[in-house]
């Protein structure tokens, strides 16, 4: 247990940057699952039967919403913990989200993100976090969607 008292803050000792963490890092708000699939590293990550973590898709609602991003920089098979940011920040050479500010989405790809919102009939589209630089994400899900129909 942490006890705060009145006026505590936690506080990362790292300013964010551009380069504030480095390449497959995150800092943040972590819980630990295990993984009712195998989970590649970074993907968002929705909640299956019996508390297990499987990677979220939005074109198939039944893998929405969203409750985090996996931090684990290996697969992680079935079975076995996972770690999932519920908030905080990722850095990953191979994201590439462009603006700097601009909102990230779970991709119609399966266990992976975009900076374009899905908008094909039945598509979810649901933010999951905000650009800090093309290769960096701070990971914030809301855990509101919004289904496109016909």
């Amino acid at each position: 247990n942490i006890d705060l008292v009145e006026n505590s803050n936690i506080v990362w000792s790292d300013v964010i940057t551009d380069d504030g963490i480095d390449d497959n890092s995150a800092q943040g708000v972590v819980f630990k699952f295990n993984a009712g699939a195998t989970v590649t590293p970074f993907s968002p990550v929705y909640l299956a039967e019996d508390n297990l973590v499987e990677e979220a898709r939005a074109d198939v609602i039944a893998t929405m919403p969203c409750i985090g991003v996996s931090i684990n920089t290996t697969d992680v098979t079935v079975g076995n913990p996972i770690e999932v940011m519920v908030m905080g920040l990722i850095r990953d050479d191979d994201f590439n989200f462009g603006t700097h500010g601009g909102a990230v989405y779970v991709s119609t790809t399966v266990g992976t993100m975009t900076s374009t919102a899905p908008s094909g009939e039945d598509n979810v589209v649901q933010v999951i976090g905000h650009s800090i630089e093309d290769d960096a994400i701070f990971v914030q899900p809301c855990l509101t969607t919004i289904e496109h129909t016909g």
